[in-house]
């Protein structure tokens, strides 16, 4: 069998896996070369190689008798697709697929922020602020906001920034369900919750259910 070309694929693909990983943010200096659309492409050519070099080196080893070296190879290049397939963080929007723990998780969390939000209607130089947005909430294992962004603007940077202290507010909102999809699926970096806002005028919409005193957002 092809022991020496497998182990220097394996070693090849070590490699590239490492080169492909994004590098820290920082400023870009000016004796920089590569633009960072040419670094994206590089990044692609790079992961595309860990592709090709994943496959040749599975059917290779597929062709390889049971023997402990195989076992060995199958452990090492398990844990280089690992480290080629890293978790990316799960976006959990009101339409996605969700579990039953977390679709209660969810409806409890929208329910407090919208509390918060109506004890706490946006104003601006005495006069209410109406509009809408998106934010994405970036949550801990506890629930706690890691970070909270705008993912789709009112238009009005005081409200934008309103919606993003009453998220703060609201939290923490308890640990997440271990497992959000349906799917069963769990492998994710961080867990992300899109929550919509809605500053209307009075239209005749009923008040949200209020939540019990202890859940209350902590406003300051």
């Amino acid at each position: 069998m092809r022991i020496r070309p497998l182990m220097a694929l394996v070693c090849a693909l070590a490699a590239a896996c490492a080169a492909a990983q994004p590098a820290p943010a920082t400023p870009p200096s000016p004796s920089s070369s590569a633009s960072p659309a040419e670094q994206a492409a590089q990044i692609a050519e790079l992961e595309k190689a860990q592709r090709e070099m994943l496959r040749d080196l599975k059917r290779q080893l597929a062709e390889m008798p049971e023997t402990v070296r195989k076992q060995r190879l199958r452990a090492r290049i398990a844990e280089i697709e690992g480290r080629a397939n890293p978790p990316r963080d799960l976006y959990i929007s009101p339409g996605a697929n969700m579990s039953a723990p977390m679709k209660t998780y969810y409806a409890r969390m929208k329910r407090r922020i919208e509390d918060c939000g109506t004890r706490h209607f946006p104003s601006k130089d005495g006069n209410r602020l109406y509009g809408q947005g998106v934010v994405g909430v970036t949550l801990a294992n506890d629930g706690a906001v890691i970070q909270a962004d705008v993912l789709q603007s009112s238009q009005d940077r005081a409200l934008d920034e309103h919606m993003l202290k009453v998220v703060q507010a609201s939290a923490p909102f308890g640990t997440p369900p271990a497992r959000p999809m349906a799917d069963g699926s769990q492998r994710y970096r961080r867990l992300v919750v899109i929550t919509g806002f809605d500053f209307n005028r009075d239209n005749g919409k009923p008040a949200p259910e209020p939540v019990p005193a202890q859940e209350r957002c902590n406003w300051q």
